[in-house]
């Protein structure tokens, strides 16, 4: 019997086979079916207790009993005609406690801070204030947001942040850094409260701090704050937050002093300058940027067609990053301190103690998370005059329309929330075709419940408002424009005045490149790239302006080169012909130009102390890991092996290369510089 058994199988293999391979296929289809019912299950569960919990106030505060009893979602998979309302929560005591603290921590993610309250009966209320995720609102005119789309075009924060709301999109990858942890740091700065979070520097520590500034330093977002308890100023990197910040109920007042010291805060920040003046020789034509870049300098032009150029720094270290920046193209004269602490720093240039390659890993890029999607989606319902269509939400999230289509239709049943400041939360759905409404590009659409205004009044969160203020202020610096200062007013009557933005570009070409767009002109310019000593001669055709790291670029089809390309506009010497457009170009094959830069070319993984990770931060798609020993690994993409020799110039003593194909990058340019001192 075992033998027929066994001849039958044997003879009906690929049969067998391919019941076996129909049978992992339905299997696996069942998976993701299973998997998807429990994604957009989490999804409802998720946005429902959002909203259910910004209903809520002290006043009124939900228990978990409350919320387990009452809250209800739609039931997946879908069964019957439409789906059934189901308990959001359900299972075991210890199943529904667990589940409902995982949520909660979700939502705090997104940085909105769950309140709670022990209550008389010794059970815990729960609430989200809604003063501590959105601001005041704020009434913005049709020209207002008009300027306002122009500036996050200029200086936007891709699909996740303020950009969508404002901007059909598709959304581009913009120049600030995206962070939900901005949104509770500048409320506290707004309202001088106290705030806690953890931050990893060398080591991953818990920090309590009294914030006192937001300093946004080419294109890097610090908080600049005073040690709790001390008068101790320090900067934070809000991308070296490993927590979000919690407000705390204490409040703080600091005086005037503390204040002009948080004003005054750089990296590497000396408490005490000592201003250090530097003599160097370079070139005429690198002398020339040097001028533009430092308007105090003063030049003399020597023989042989050198020039000496004298400069004034606060203090030495900050002299020594001006000479290793600028590399092999000038010659340090003096003083003799400076020479010998440069030395000092040539020699370390990319050696130390090199981890293994096997010893370093990197965790995989997030994706949008379910909740923060289906909120934005909302969010920016709430926030377009008439609504919005399908087609048009996808094409700003970069979404497929049928993605779309099942979040909206979710969020249609939900109830509305009634914050302080009357965010709606009621979305009614509209159809051209009812009779076909899985294809039809329906248009959803926010009840406002009347303002009474003419102008709508837009109710953004303290991060988005950070967000429209920066880009403004980058816009500032291109257009001359009386509304968008108004507007920057506006927005900071509301989220404070205590952010300061600095970049150390000179682009006094801004103005000439952003006139050749406008109109229509090709122009002929003098431009030195990152790493040259001279000059190249360049006719391009300017197409569009973005700012990426506090630098502002200009992309144009280059005619010397015949094929687009992306140029800084500080490294433009001088424009020396200009005529019109005469020709048809094709299109550019690069939608986010910006940010292309971190898209091509070989992977290099560097290890760094952690004082220097501030050099490597603004590297586009830069991915980081911590390493046992408190240093940090960094993995990027260069497409020149000279941008990597200097940039370990930069990083000097502390920074060693990973990757064995570039183990010697920046040694020879050190060595050149060293023999030159």
């Amino acid at each position: 019997m075992v033998v027929r058994a066994c001849g039958a199988a044997t003879t009906s293999y690929p049969n067998r086979d391919a019941f076996a391979s129909r049978y992992v296929h339905r299997f696996l289809e069942e998976l993701l079916v299973s998997i998807r019912n429990g994604l957009e299950e989490s999804r409802e569960r998720l946005v429902a207790l959002t909203l259910l919990l910004q209903s809520a106030s002290r006043q009124r505060p939900l228990t978990q009993e409350t919320i387990v009893s009452e809250l209800m979602i739609d039931e997946y998979p879908v069964r019957a005609s439409g789906p059934r309302k189901i308990r959001a929560y359900q299972g075991g005591e210890t199943a529904i406690r667990q589940k409902f603290e995982r949520d909660k921590a979700k939502i705090r993610e997104l940085g909105m801070q769950i309140e709670t309250l022990a209550l008389d009966d010794g059970s815990v209320g729960y609430w989200i204030e809604a003063d501590s995720v959105y601001a005041p609102a704020l009434a913005f005119s049709e020209e207002e947001r008009r300027v306002v789309r122009v500036a996050l075009r200029l200086c936007g924060v891709g699909g996740s942040g303020a950009f969508s709301l404002f901007d059909e999109g598709p959304a581009p990858e913009g120049g600030i850094e995206l962070s939900h942890y901005l949104n509770p740091v500048v409320r506290a700065l707004r309202l001088n409260r106290v705030l806690t979070f953890d931050y990893q520097s060398s080591a991953n520590k818990t920090r309590t701090v009294d914030p006192l500034a937001i300093r946004v330093l080419n294109g890097a977002t610090y908080l600049v704050a005073r040690v709790h308890g001390s008068s101790e100023v320090k900067g934070y990197r809000i991308s070296r937050m490993t927590s979000m910040p919690v407000t705390q109920t204490g409040t703080f007042e600091p005086d005037d002093e503390t204040r002009e010291i948080a004003s005054a805060w750089r990296p590497e920040f000396a408490r005490t300058p000592k201003p250090v003046d530097v003599v160097v020789t370079t070139n005429t034509n690198y002398a020339l940027l040097l001028t533009r870049q430092y308007p105090q300098a003063l030049a003399a032009q020597k023989k042989g067609g050198i020039v000496e150029v004298g400069l004034s720094f606060d203090n030495l270290r900050e002299a020594l990053r001006f000479v290793v920046n600028a590399g092999s193209r000038v010659r340090l004269v003096s003083p003799k301190l400076l020479k010998s602490e440069v030395g000092a720093w040539l020699g370390a240039v990319n050696r130390g103690d090199v981890p293994r390659m096997d010893d370093v890993s990197f965790e995989p890029l997030t994706t949008t998370d379910a909740l923060g999607q289906a909120l934005q989606l909302l969010h920016a319902v709430h926030l377009a005059d008439g609504g919005l269509r399908i087609s048009e939400l996808a094409r700003r999230f970069n979404l497929s329309a049928d993605v779309v289509r099942h979040v909206m239709d979710r969020l249609v049943s939900f109830e509305p929330m009634h914050g302080r400041y009357g965010f709606p939360a009621h979305v009614i759905k509209e159809c051209d075709d009812w009779e076909n409404e899985v294809e039809d590009d329906s248009l959803y659409r926010a009840e406002y419940g009347g303002y009474g205004d003419e102008t709508e009044l837009a109710t953004l969160t303290w991060r988005e408002l950070f967000e429209l203020n920066i880009a403004l202020r980058e816009a500032a610096r291109i257009y001359d424009a009386p509304v968008i200062r108004e507007v920057i007013d506006k927005i900071e009557s509301a989220i404070g005045r205590q952010v300061g933005v600095e970049s150390t570009s000179a682009e006094s070409m801004l103005e000439v490149v952003r006139s050749a767009i406008e109109s229509g002109e090709r122009i002929k310019m003098r431009y030195t790239p990152g790493t040259a000593e001279e000059a190249q001669e360049r006719t391009i055709e300017p197409r569009a302006i973005g700012v990426l790291n506090g630098h502002a670029y200009v992309r144009a089809f280059c005619l010397t080169r015949n094929a687009w390309r992306t140029f800084r506009i500080d490294r433009i010497n001088d424009v020396v012909a200009k005529s019109p457009v005469d020709e048809v170009r094709p299109d550019d094959p690069v939608v986010n130009w910006l940010t292309a830069v971190g898209e091509s070319g070989s992977d290099v993984v560097v290890v760094v102390e952690a004082p220097l990770r501030w050099i490597f931060e603004p590297l586009p798609n830069a991915q980081w890991h911590p390493l046992a020993d408190g240093r940090h690994a960094v993995r990027f993409r260069v497409s020149d092996p000279a941008f990597l020799d200097h940039l370990m110039v930069q990083a000097g003593p502390g920074a060693v290369v990973v990757t064995p194909a570039f183990a010697d990058a920046g040694r020879e340019l050190a060595r050149r510089m060293r023999s030159a001192l």
